[in-house]
């Protein structure tokens, strides 16, 4: 009997923590609440409510005074489809502070005080369509931190601090449609811009401007002047100190065109007086050799007249 008690207590505690958490009659202090739309919207505030109905879909808490986030500030809202941080004061994000929104279609982080990301920020948010890190102050960007957005369409980094992205930073981003570039302090002297260049080339209908429905690929461009990013190729960085030949063999795959490549290049940096007297000497041994073999000339013969072991291999080299 007390088994059977203690099964149906435990059952309408369930049902009634399941039925206050539907109650959108009851909302946070500080919030609005739409039951209807399944939204929340707070204004006014520095921390994040804790009490936030865990069956919603919507969340809205840009304009408040937030200046971080709890690790776990979010880890009850697994059905959130939309989360606004806009215009707030947020200065770093808690490593793991998105996992648990596991649903989420749109992140707005735009007009905070973001200096850096936490590697593997975004991992979780596999469902992200729309991730918006305008007008913050975002110097560089985790390697690998788009990786896992395969689902993203619209990127926004416009007005950050940026000078360059990591190698294959977008790469893994197949259903991308637009992103937004401008505003950053692109370094068009440094060798890592080189992998931006090269992607804005093959993506230029997506590289969007502010209005987000006008494409320029031109429209990104570097710091202090007006010239293009994608305009920017491993020829005009290399005296910015760019990878020699040597160190590009030692990264990438061999090439027949690089090894000519590297041949000419050290063959231009020669005087010309050493590459002249290289020559000479060669064509003078061969002429040599051809006399002597004509001629019938022993071996003994060039030991005689030459005393120089390496024009006997030379001659014994080029014998025909």
């Amino acid at each position: 009997m007390e088994r059977w008690f203690s099964r149906i207590t435990m059952f309408w505690m369930l049902f009634l923590g399941e039925v206050q958490s539907q109650d959108w009659t009851k909302c946070s202090t500080g919030c609005t609440c739409d039951g209807n739309k399944m939204s929340v919207t707070c204004n006014g505030l520095k921390n994040v409510p804790n009490d936030i109905q865990k069956d919603a879909k919507k969340l809205n808490l840009e304009y408040n005074s937030l200046s971080n986030l709890p690790s776990k500030a979010f880890h009850h809202l697994s059905k959130l489809t939309y989360l606004t941080l806009n215009y707030n004061e947020l200065q770093t994000l808690p490593p793991g502070v998105f996992d648990h929104l596991v649903a989420l279609g749109t992140l707005n982080l735009n007009n905070n005080q973001l200096k850096s990301l936490p590697p593997g920020i975004f991992d979780k948010l596999t469902k992200l369509t729309r991730l918006d890190l305008d007008r913050n102050q975002l110097e560089r960007l985790p390697n690998g931190v788009f990786d896992k957005l395969t689902n993203l369409k619209e990127l926004w980094l416009r007005n950050n601090q940026l000078r360059s992205v990591p190698d294959k930073a977008f790469d893994k981003l197949s259903k991308l449609e637009m992103i937004v570039l401008t505003g950053n302090d692109w370094d068009c002297k440094s060798c890592d811009i080189l992998y931006l260049s090269q992607w804005i080339r093959g993506n230029g209908e997506k590289i969007k401007t502010s209005n987000a429905g006008y494409t320029d690929p031109d429209g990104v461009t570097c710091q202090g002047t007006m010239e293009s990013v994608n305009k920017i190729t491993k020829e005009n960085t290399f005296q910015a100190g760019c990878p020699t030949t040597t160190q590009q063999m030692a990264t990438s795959p061999a090439s027949t065109t690089t090894t000519e490549t590297m041949t000419v290049r050290e063959k231009q940096t020669k005087p010309r007086m050493k590459i002249f007297q290289e020559e000479l000497f060669s064509k003078a041994s061969i002429f040599f050799c051809q006399v002597i073999f004509t001629q019938h000339v022993s071996l003994v013969v060039i030991h005689i007249l030459a005393e120089i072991p390496l024009l006997h291999i030379v001659c014994v080299v080029r014998k025909p």
